[in-house]
């Protein structure tokens, strides 16, 4: 599936640029009138959406085909690359880490890319005029009376991403981990393909662990997530 995926994205790219490319020139036409320039328009618009589907089905495939290097890894490094790769797209969010974040065997690339999904989810869906998000990591003796906690996070360290966002409800805690699905209109929190979470998931899976949400509508969302290294 990996490598359909991955040959289909990219076999496709090419008649997609094609397309573009005749469209672009035939706007060029002084006789065009108003509809005709509208029609054209909208042909660039569904173009350039479809370049980014497949961009993330490319991504989604890359996952599975590169090999994972494990290392020790100091997550508080990964966390500090992933913020200050967000960092940039918004002046109004407050990270905090209430307590140092240990040293873990991981893929260092893929946690990173973890992190950086989650933190821009969770800056995307938010409407509060200061972002808050907050990540760390809790212990088997600290998760022991949560009920919504997985059985098989029960021996492991669990790590988290909270946020003050617009929360969802329970009825969509597995349709989010969907390839393309988004339950909001297309242009709305600012768009996207709806494949950031999916790519989360599978990382976390090819680490052996589980990824799993707790959120209620208008009161914030927490992603938690465990790796399992070999």
């Amino acid at each position: 599936l990996d490598a359909f995926a991955y040959l289909a994205g990219h076999d496709l790219k090419e008649p997609l640029r094609g397309i573009s490319r005749y469209v672009d020139e035939l706007q060029q036409e002084a006789t065009l009138d108003a509809t005709q320039r509208q029609k054209l328009d909208q042909m660039l618009r569904l173009a350039s959406r479809m370049d980014g589907l497949l961009d993330s089905l490319l991504d989604f495939a890359r996952i599975g085909r590169s090999p994972l290097h494990f290392v020790d890894a100091n997550l508080n490094e990964i966390v500090g690359d992933a913020i200050e790769m967000v960092s940039s797209r918004t002046s109004t969010a407050e990270f905090s880490v209430p307590r140092p974040l240990p040293t873990v065997r991981c893929d260092y690339g893929s946690v990173s890319e973890i992190f950086v999904n989650l933190f821009s989810n969770a800056l995307k869906y938010n409407d509060h005029a200061k972002k808050l998000i907050e990540i760390g990591y809790v212990s088997v003796s600290e998760i022991a009376e949560r009920r919504d906690f997985p059985e098989s996070a029960s021996d492991q360290l669990v790590f988290y991403v909270k946020d003050n966002g617009i929360g969802i409800g329970d009825e969509y805690f597995e349709q989010i981990f969907k390839m393309f699905k988004r339950l909001h209109g297309r242009g709305e929190y600012g768009g996207g393909s709806g494949a950031g979470l999916t790519i989360v998931k599978k990382m976390v899976k090819r680490h052996n662990g589980l990824v799993w949400i707790h959120s209620a509508p208008g009161a914030g969302t927490t992603f938690y997530f465990y790796l399992v290294a070999p």
